[in-house]
């Protein structure tokens, strides 16, 4: 949104906050017309609205003036950022033990005449756009492609790269020195990386994204380059899908995203196309669905790059047994099998030539070689030499490659300082490492790496898992909501959850002056909101705190260790508690200070206190928090996960097991993932949602009826706290025993007496002022005996109502008290009190103007041994 049109957007809400404010008194209170406006209003009323309305007028321009982080600014810290992450992936990659490269260093020379091929004819003006033929000079660093430092320890070999025209079939050998980076450009920035399992398909890619990264970083006309796992992709439209990816990721907004991704300001690199093999035509409906965006003119990339496994991606036909193809990407790289040749040179690089000599007696385990990954945990796994009884089916030989190289990890050779997962029982070790790897290979999960955060009750294997999950959830979050609506129904609100409701934690918090300013803003808007529907100074205050949580929220948010996602969570709940827990007490203190009640500033205190407890948990992401710790607590408890789960993958990841980059974990390899998922059986039992399509899920206007039913509940519950009433003595006087001097009563103010017509015998509570009998107080309680345009007399304490006796036992008159005959208009009714021994007979009874009337008394809440409906 351009700054002039955002400008006039934020003061047309300050203008309509401000009128719905001035407004506030004739919505809500039914004040009389406008030029008595300020009659009747206690005077901290009018102190409160004027400073309210000075916030509006003076401070808030000032506050609003506030943007969000420019566009600029956001994406050079999103490139900074992705690229970090890809860094760290590719040197987690590369840089365990010794790996085998494809080929030998770029050096400048022979890259310098190096120039762009231009675009073909009919390539659309947006990809031509997109292609900046002289880009590559100004801005492609070759020692950046793989960091030095990591280049270092890798083991070189003849390239073993082939370009393949996918119309015509041919294939041609790509020299060991040609960058990826070129191949891409070369391809019209439309590539697919093709190679058996363990090939290197992820680390060309990886090695792909760190250059276009590092042309990113330098010129921000050049995209960013995101790599997606398709294995989560579950048959979305693939904008959407990838616009989504980015947001749980980084954390941006979807706005922003989706316009970067159509505005070719990323260039998608797809990884893991052959892991959707495993679904029924998982495959061809991801290739159908990246055709489809390529077709739609406003979604197609400039550029694209997909990973397949060889066999997947030829193997995709119709029903017409016609193969399906990528459409647009015209070139293929293929990652061919090693030869022996490379093989032999390989192993005496990394002074093994002993199992050159053994390999070639074991045939399936010379199949095996050819394959660079496994290739690679022969040294690692068979330092010395072979052992004896080796398998000759190949398949049998892989799964030997791997428990062996496992065993290996998992029981190093002693040394002087402690191992990676030396304090775990290797056993049981070993049973993590499966499990983790048979769940994110479940078809739900599916997920090819693993973050400690995005662990969900999905994850439970058993009905009984799940039963005490739920409990302990509901357990804690009905102790602390407890606190305000009872230990019943903060149970209710605990265990009322399904295994597909997701845990969802909060983002961390940004507490930069630009960021609290923006906070300010949002909480002084809001807290206008939420003013207008739930009362105004409950509403205020809450408005106020939820506004600030939210407005704190960060523009982009990367994991960089682990758990980070969850421990910020905590601490930014803890803020919000105390955030919540001093201001909250106003809500009880304040209404009854501007409406002449007494104020015990003690008995406000301690419920404030608790409703801000429970407000700053709820809202600051106490709930997520406690969720996800009992569930991983279950998973403890049931032995599928250590107790410092994050200790124990970081040790697994320095053993060689999995590859950490930040937060995040994969296994060494899928294969090795696969394997040691094969090694455990696991059956979890199905959980049926009863009601997949949830009607609450439906959104208006951006606003799910989900999170208008929150908003509305948290409305009626500042509603409710501030229509607790304590009572003057002149009302327990003349309501005794209704009402006595240490009763809580609820009174609905909100619906009555403007949708509930007031009734005969409904206690009710009204305003003294302007009646023609001078109250000690400015409010009072009494109970209706007369309705409008009934005729009322009273003669020594009995009753005529229409000119008859009337008589009812819930009904006890002074015997001295005297009404003359009167008929009540279209709007009045007629209030006398309980207590027939209540000595001022001139305000026992008295006739009250229906705008008089505040609310009707519902419910005692308070003593305990009191509780109940008021009769």
């Amino acid at each position: 949104m351009p700054k002039k049109q955002n400008r006039f957007f934020l003061y047309f809400r300050l203008a309509f906050v401000t009128l719905a404010f001035v407004l506030y008194p004739y919505i809500i209170n039914q004040l009389p017309p406008l030029e008595s406006l300020l009659d009747g209003i206690h005077p901290l009323v009018l102190v409160g609205g004027a400073i309210v309305f000075a916030l509006i007028a003076i401070v808030g321009p000032e506050l609003l003036n506030t943007e969000e982080t420019p566009e600029p600014d956001l994406r050079q810290a999103f490139a900074q950022e992705n690229q970090e992450s890809i860094k760290n992936r590719l040197k987690s990659a590369i840089d365990q033990d010794k790996h085998i490269a494809i080929g030998s260093e770029y050096s400048p020379e022979e890259l310098e005449g190096f120039k762009p091929t231009a675009p073909a004819s009919g390539v659309s003006h947006r990809q031509q756009a997109s292609l900046s033929p002289k880009w590559w000079q100004r801005w492609f660093k070759p020692t950046q492609i793989v960091p030095k430092v990591v280049a270092d320890r890798l083991v070189q070999i003849n390239g073993r790269r082939q370009l393949e025209n996918l119309n015509t079939e041919q294939s041609t050998k790509i020299a060991a020195n040609k960058p990826i980076l070129e191949i891409f450009e070369e391809a019209k920035r439309r590539l697919l990386i093709l190679g058996e399992p363990g090939s290197g398909k992820t680390t060309e890619l990886l090695k792909l994204a760190t250059a276009l990264g590092e042309a990113a970083l330098n010129n921000t006309n050049q995209p960013i380059p995101v790599i997606f796992e398709l294995s989560a992709w579950r048959g979305e439209p693939m904008l959407a899908w990838m616009r989504d990816e980015i947001v749980a990721r980084y954390g941006l907004s979807p706005q922003i995203c989706e316009k970067w991704l159509t505005g070719d300001k990323i260039v998608p690199l797809l990884d893991g196309l052959d892991e959707l093999g495993r679904y029924n035509d998982g495959i061809k409906e991801a290739i159908l669905a990246i055709n489809a965006l390529q077709e739609h003119y406003s979604q197609q990339q400039a550029g694209l790059v997909i990973c397949c496994r060889v066999r997947d991606y030829q193997n995709v036909k119709d029903e017409e047994n016609c193969r399906i193809r990528l459409k647009g990407v015209e070139q293929a790289v293929k990652l061919c099998e090693l030869t022996d040749g490379q093989i032999q040179d390989y192993l005496t690089n990394r002074n093994v030539s002993h199992l050159w000599v053994e390999l070639r007696s074991h045939p399936g385990l010379m199949a095996l070689a050819h394959s660079p990954m496994l290739l690679n945990l022969m040294p690692i796994t068979y330092p010395d030499k072979l052992p004896p009884d080796w398998p000759q089916d190949r398949e049998d030989c892989q799964k030997r490659l791997f428990d062996d190289f496992v065993n290996r990890k998992l029981y190093p050779q002693k040394m002087a300082i402690a191992q990676p997962l030396e304090r775990y029982d290797r056993e049981q070790a070993r049973y993590y490492l499966a499990w983790l790897a048979a769940s994110m290979g479940r078809e739900d999960i599916n997920k090819r790496e693993f973050l400690i955060e995005e662990l969900q009750p999905k994850w439970l294997e058993t009905k009984q898992q799940f039963q005490q999950y739920r409990l302990i959830v509901g357990l804690i979050v009905g102790l602390i909501v407890g606190l305000i609506v009872g230990l019943i129904g903060g149970l209710i609100v605990g265990l009322d959850t399904d295994i597909n409701s997701s845990i969802y934690l909060t983002e961390s918090l940004d507490l930069s002056w630009q960021n609290i300013r923006r906070a300010l803003s949002s909480g002084l808007y809001y807290s206008l909101i939420v003013g207008l529907i739930g009362g105004l100074i409950g509403g205020l205050i809450g408005g106020l705190i939820g506004g600030l949580i939210g407005g704190l929220k960060t523009d982009l948010k990367v994991k960089t260790y682990p758990n980070q996602g969850i421990w910020e969570t905590g601490i930014k709940s803890l803020l919000t508690m105390g955030l919540a827990a001093p201001l909250c007490p106003l809500i009880f203190i304040i209404p009854n200070w501007a409406t002449g009640q007494q104020v015990n500033i003690l008995e406000a205190v301690l419920p404030g206190i608790l409703f801000g407890v429970v407000l700053g948990y709820w809202s600051g992401g106490g709930d997520a928090f406690t969720r996800h710790f009992s569930l991983r607590w279950v998973l403890y408890r049931h032995g599928r996960i250590p107790l410092n789960y994050a200790g124990f993958l970081t040790e697994a990841s320095e053993a060689g097991l999995l590859k950490q980059s930040g937060g995040r974990y994969r296994f060494y390899h899928d294969k090795l993932r696969e394997h040691l998922a094969s090694t455990i059986e696991l059956k979890p039992e199905p959980f049926t949602d009863k009601n997949p399509e949830k009607w609450y899920s439906k959104s208006f206007f951006g606003f799910s009826i989900q999170n208008i039913g929150l908003l509305l509940s948290l409305a009626l519950l500042l509603t409710t706290a501030t229509s607790i009433l304590k009572f003057n003595q002149d009302s327990v006087t003349a309501m005794s025993p209704v009402i006595q001097s240490a009763d809580r009563i609820w009174f609905d103010r909100l619906t009555y007496p403007r949708w509930r017509s007031p009734d005969r015998y409904q206690v009710i509570t009204f305003s003294t002022q302007d009646l023609r009998t001078q109250f000690p107080y400015e409010l009072a309680s009494r109970r209706i005996i007369a309705l409008p345009w009934e005729k009322l007399e009273i003669r020594q304490g009995q009753l005529f109502l229409n000119g008859k006796l009337f008589k009812d036992d819930r009904l006890t008159l002074p015997p001295d008290f005297t009404q003359s005959p009167l008929t009540l208009g279209i709007d009045e009714y007629y209030v006398i009190g309980d207590n027939p021994n209540y000595d001022n007979l001139q305000t026992f009874g008295v006739v009250v103007p229906r705008d008089n009337i505040t609310g009707q008394l519902m419910l005692r809440i308070y003593p305990f041994d009191r509780l109940g409906v008021i009769p």
